[in-house]
């Protein structure tokens, strides 16, 4: 029985190597100066493709603790084409989309516990098995797999700042049916504080939307 463990604990660190598991623990160390009680704002571009469809645009996002706000403004073809905001407050998450042709639709959730899909993130080691690190220019390319629960994007990327461990970048590679999505956030500006008041759900936003609780 030892031996299996032993054997079982050398090939999870092999196939999640030491100085990866450090780069990583530099990096949450430093963006975790950034999301505290004062909060923290990310500007950024987002870039979205499946198949032959891509979208490009921008995004926003309020941190502070884990409550957080995005903005999202997705273009093809020199037109707007989606447009998304998510909140949690805490207590309620609310998504609200407009997309062309479509009608605008806000869905509100009580609940205690959202995760920002578009916040901060480098905590890859607690959900993929398999990780590997090349260095790319500037940055520590970190390439992860092997999902470990089904609700988990089959592959993960980002990139960290060689220079301060800041997380620069971040994507997920996920199958859509017959057609794989990739969803690539680039972070161009880091802004610490904020105001509670981007945590508070101001139905004045949405007023055209159709909404829906749950």
């Amino acid at each position: 029985m030892f031996v299996v463990i032993m054997m079982t604990t050398m090939s999870a660190l092999a196939q999640f190597p030491n100085h990866v598991r450090e780069v990583m623990k530099k990096c949450d160390a430093k963006m975790a100066t950034y999301n505290d009680g004062t909060g923290v704002v990310l500007d950024g571009t987002l870039k979205m493709k499946v198949s032959v469809l891509s979208l490009k645009g921008t995004m926003k996002s309020y941190v502070k603790d884990s409550k957080y706000f995005n903005i999202l403004s997705m273009n093809a073809m020199g037109k707007e084409m989606l447009k998304m905001e998510m909140g949690f407050d805490g207590e309620q998450q609310w998504v609200y989309t407009v997309s062309d042709g479509s009608k605008d639709s806000l869905e509100i959730t009580k609940t205690k516990a959202a995760k920002n899909e578009y916040g901060m993130k480098s905590d890859y080691d607690k959900e993929y098995s398999k990780a590997k690190m090349k260095e790319v220019g500037r940055y520590y390319e970190i390439s992860f797999s092997g999902p470990k629960k089904k609700d988990i994007p089959k592959k993960a990327k980002i990139k960290v700042d060689k220079e301060n461990y800041l997380l620069r970048e971040y994507s997920v590679e996920q199958d859509l049916g017959m057609f794989t999505g990739t969803i690539t956030i680039t972070i161009t500006k880091i802004t610490k504080g904020c105001s509670n008041n981007w945590f508070k759900l101001d139905m004045n936003r949405y007023k055209k939307a159709a909404v829906s609780r749950r």
